[in-house]
Parts: structure tokens; C-alpha cells; sequence
């Protein structure tokens, strides 16, 4: 992290430190009973267990467990002040025995903390019983009741994953110098529901507590008990992952063996993929239109794959009409390829096919304009002009961030949409993204081997008429 990007991170951690120490308070004022060591000791081991052993990396930063059914069934038997205590203390132990730094386990135990005192206030502030009657033994119980308390368990689950995926994305979002939306979008928005589901477990967990405690004077045991159904929970949330990871390989996998034929332009894929999605994010774009821009970006110059195009990628001289007519094939050939896959049909592929387009009518394949060209188009193909202007070549430096700038300006209304150039002029995040400095991370090593003959996407390069 750079300087500034640190001192944030530490202003948000003193932030919600004090807010859970604060929490902390008001929840010990209203406290339960003591629950007893063994209980306390059988909760705080399973929730460590759990957070420590079963987690699942995010797609940006951070990692998620299924912790939360610990945390949740303490919570629902304990109260506020002992469900805090272990979700803190299980944390704590968890980001201990991983070996995170002090100052990112002092802001986990502290969010968590504040996730579970906050989603327990607000249960008790609409009128949730802690613990809640229909975990009890004995008494009568009527069905409306049960369904209002069972309700009222959702919206304490709901302010808990909230609270918890907000301070998150916002610690992940200020260490990656990222939009808060567009980490929300990655690491939140595809799995809260599944967690709201499998809340449900908590309940259970609870219940079967109250039960084995009360035939068997040792409820802890329910805890061993449910080790098994809490971890193959786990099991489908991480087989969930998977999959998504291993598509996301697997697209990576065949940008690469096209930029193998074009050894100069390794990483433009990638790099034109960030700045697509940066700028669909700052557009305000639905979520799963800014995820279908994000691929298409990265997807854009799939079709230089085949074979006809290998001579010309190499060429040293200039390419003739014949082959800049062939070269110029590539925007469709991509489109075809990318539809074999059925879920990328239509934004996806319109994207792709599209990428090219003139917003005055004059680009390729279909020569089309203004707004309907598709809006991914639109978006890529300023993204692709900003990375070939932002990359060194054998016969020139990258330009600086006032020059492509200049550049975009000048030719916005005739290939560019102006709508699009008037939000990378103004937006900070934007031309932070262009001028920060390619990283080996982020921005691999290119190779110096590309022919001179490649300029930046401007009407020189599309007399008649954007990875």
C-alpha cells in the first residue's frame, strides 16, 4: 500500500475500533447471564475452527468463512454482549494462528464485533427475543408468534451481513484503491443470499443446544454435532467458487495464448479489461452489465488467434490494403468465437463484435454509430485507445495522462462517445488508473518485440471509419 492508501486504511480501523468498542458497551449494559465456560469455550472453538480452516478466498482481497452460523447461533442463545464476545474472540484466534499483521486483525475482530452487537440491537429494537421463545423448553407457543420471531431472525441476519460486508468491501476497496460499489459487486453481491440461507443453520445450531442441554445437561455437544452439516455447507459455497474461479482461468488462459502470437501487447487484454470495468463502474452501470463489459474487454482480441493473422502481427512494414482489410476481420472472427460460449451471447458478444465502431459511423464491421453502438463497445474502445497510447513502443515513450487526454478530447464526437471522454476527463479514479505506474502484479513485463508499424487507435489508423 502507498502512503496515503495506508493512513486511510488506518483512519477506517480506528474508525470501527471505536465503534465496536462502543457497541460493546451499550451490549454489556443490557447483558444476559454468564452462559457458562463450556458453552462460551465450545462456541468461540467451533466459530475459530470454522473462520480459520474452512475460508474461501474473495475475488478481491480478503477471504469469507461460514463463521457467521457460530456467531449468529451464540448470539440467538447468549445476547449481544456474549455473541459479540464470540465472534471477537474466535477472530481474534483465527487471524492469530494465520499470522496477520496486527493492524488487519485489529480492524477483523473489530468489524465482527460490531457486525454482531448492531445486528443484535436492531433485532431487539424490533421487538426479537433473546433468546427467542420458540428455542425454549416448554410453554405454548403460538404459530404467529414463532413466525414473527423467525422473521425477525432474517432482518438480524440481514443487518449482520450488511454491516459486515460493508466495513469489508470498505477496507478492500481503500487497500486496493478500488470503487467501494465495484468490490461490493465482486466479493458481496453473488453470495449474500446464499448466506441469508444458510443462516437458517444458526437456528438449528441453537435449538439442538437448548435440547441436547436440557435431556442431557450438556448442550455444547450439539456443536460437535453440527461440525458435519456446517462444513458440507461450506463444501457447496466452495465448489461455488471454484467453478467461478476455473471459468475466469480458463478466459485468462486463452487471452494468453493470443497475446503469445503478439508478444508486444501482453497484459493489454487485462489492462484494457480493469479500465473498461473502472469506467463502466463510474457510469453507474447495473452489475451484471459492468461483469459483461469486464469480459468482453478481456475477450475483445480473442479472434487474432488464428493462424491468418500470425503474419501480420509480426510484420515489420506497413500493412498493405489487402491485409489491413484482413486485419480488420479480427472484431467479427473474435465475436464468433466467444459465442460458442452460450452464457456470453448477446451483451458479451455484441461487445466484442462491435469494439471497433466509430460514434460518427465510419468504423467496423457493420458501421454503425452514435448510441447504437453497444455501450460495452463504446466503453472498450476508449479503453483500448487509452492502453496503446499509455504503453511504450520500440520507436516511442507512453504518453503522459495530459496528452491522451488531449488526444480523446480531440477526437471525441467523431470516434469516441463524448459522454464517455467527458467522464475519463473528470473522474479521478479514472486518470489515477491511467497514470499509476504498470506493476508487475497487475501490469506484466511486455516484451519489446511488436513492429513499429503499431500506432495508438486514432483516425490514423482508421482512416474511413477500440482490451
Amino acid at each position: 500500500m502507498t502512503l496515503g492508501t495506508r493512513t486511510r486504511f488506518n483512519v477506517l480501523v480506528a474508525l470501527v475500533a471505536v465503534a465496536a468498542g462502543a457497541a460493546m458497551l451499550v451490549a454489556a449494559e443490557a447483558r444476559l447471564p454468564f452462559p457458562g465456560w463450556w458453552p462460551l469455550c465450545a462456541f468461540v472453538l467451533v466459530a475459530t475452527l470454522l473462520e480459520g480452516a474452512l475460508t474461501t478466498r474473495l475475488r478481491i482481497r480478503g477471504s469469507g468463512s461460514i463463521a457467521f452460523v457460530a456467531h449468529l447461533s451464540g448470539t440467538l442463545l447468549f445476547g449481544a454482549f456474549w455473541g459479540a464476545c464470540i465472534s471477537a474472540i474466535s477472530m481474534l484466534l483465527a487471524n492469530i494462528s494465520k499470522g496477520i499483521d496486527p493492524l488487519k486483525t485489529l480492524f477483523n475482530v473489530s468489524q465482527i464485533a460490531l457486525s454482531t452487537a448492531v445486528a443484535a440491537a436492531c433485532y431487539q429494537i424490533l421487538g426479537g427475543q433473546l433468546p427467542p421463545a420458540y428455542l425454549m423448553t416448554g410453554g405454548v407457543l403460538s404459530a404467529l408468534g414463532v413466525q414473527r420471531d423467525l422473521g425477525l431472525f432474517f432482518v438480524l441476519s440481514a443487518f449482520y451481513f450488511v454491516v459486515n460486508s460493508a466495513a469489508v468491501s470498505t477496507a478492500v476497496a481503500v487497500m486496493s484503491e478500488r470503487a467501494f460499489r465495484e468490490v461490493w459487486n465482486l466479493n458481496v453481491r453473488g453470495v449474500l443470499g446464499y448466506d441469508l440461507g444458510a443462516s437458517v443453520l444458526a437456528i438449528f445450531m441453537a435449538w439442538l443446544y437448548i435440547r441436547l442441554d436440557h435431556w442431557l445437561g450438556f448442550g455444547s455437544l450439539a456443536i460437535v454435532i453440527l461440525i458435519a452439516p456446517i462444513v458440507a455447507v461450506r463444501h457447496v459455497y466452495g465448489l461455488y467458487r471454484q467453478l467461478q474461479e476455473s471459468g475466469e482461468e480458463l478466459l485468462e488462459l486463452m487471452v494468453k495464448a493470443i497475446e503469445a502470437r503478439d508478444p508486444y501487447t501482453s497484459g493489454h487484454s487485462v489492462r484494457v479489461s480493469k479500465l473498461s470495468r473502472t469506467i463502466a463502474v463510474e457510469l453507474g452501470l447495473p452489475a451484471a452489465a459492468i461483469e459483461q463489459i469486464e469480459t468482453a474487454a478481456l475477450l475483445h482480441d480473442v479472434g487474432k488467434i488464428h493462424e491468418e493473422f500470425a503474419p501480420l502481427l509480426r510484420k515489420e512494414s506497413k500493412l498493405t490494403e489487402a491485409e489491413t482489410a484482413l486485419m480488420q476481420t479480427h472484431a467479427a472472427k473474435s465475436a464468433d468465437l466467444v459465442a460458442i460460449i452460450t452464457k456470453f451471447r448477446g451483451v458479451v458478444v455484441d461487445s466484442v463484435r462491435h469494439h471497433h465502431e466509430r460514434w460518427d459511423g465510419q468504423g467496423y464491421p457493420s458501421g454503425i454509430g452514435g448510441t447504437t453502438i453497444p455501450i460495452g463497445a463504446r466503453i472498450i474502445l476508449v479503453s483500448d485507445t487509452i492502453d496503446a497510447m499509455t504503453t511504450d513502443r520500440p520507436y516511442r515513450k507512453r504518453l503522459t495522462v495530459e496528452a491522451v487526454l488531449m488526444e480523446l478530447q480531440k477526437y471525441k464526437e467523431t470516434q469516441f462517445d463524448p459522454t464517455i471522454v467527458d467522464l475519463v476527463v473528470s473522474s479521478v479514479n479514472i486518470r489515477r488508473l491511467i497514470s499509476e505506474p504498470f506493476t508487475a502484479a497487475a501490469y506484466p513485463e511486455v516484451p519489446s518485440m511488436r513492429s513499429k508499424r503499431v500506432s495508438w487507435s486514432t483516425s490514423k489508423l482508421w482512416p474511413a471509419r477500440q482490451a
